[in-house]
């Protein structure tokens, strides 16, 4: 709970906690049972910037550790960020995989999202944004 910032979270029901504050008892939850595969579907949701950071660098040191990871994100910039293989799952059933650099191209996301995207790098990694 401390690791997640959720330790005065710890005698309150569930039910009253907002949707972050539970998402990061969920991901304390998990990370006491240390499992050697993580799949985690939006990680990230419901979380400020500070617990997003917090959340896939906790995510990233259990990969570093040995752990496999697998999430699914719609954000792109985290996965830019913190991910290295991203798998493009196409409205029309085609997937794309491979190392993030590979992936992670203005062309392939914006046939993905069917938005045109700008991008612009940013402490080593892309940052993507939508563009009228």
């Amino acid at each position: 709970m401390q690791r997640l910032d959720a330790a005065h979270l710890a005698k309150r029901l569930t039910s009253t906690l907002s949707g972050g504050e539970r998402q990061r008892v969920a991901m304390a939850t998990v990370l006491t049972q240390k499992p050697d595969i993580w799949l985690a579907d939006e990680p990230t949701n419901h979380l400020d910037l500070h617990h997003q950071s917090a959340v896939m660098a906790l995510l990233a040191e259990q990969a570093a550790q040995g752990a496999a990871v697998m999430m699914c994100l719609h954000d792109l910039n985290l996965a830019a960020r913190w991910c290295d293989h991203i798998l493009l799952l196409y409205p029309g059933g085609e997937a794309c995989w491979g190392p993030k650099d590979e992936m992670l191209v203005t062309s392939a996301l914006e046939r993905l999202y069917q938005q045109r995207l700008a991008s612009v790098e940013v402490d080593g990694a892309p940052v993507f944004v939508p563009v009228k």
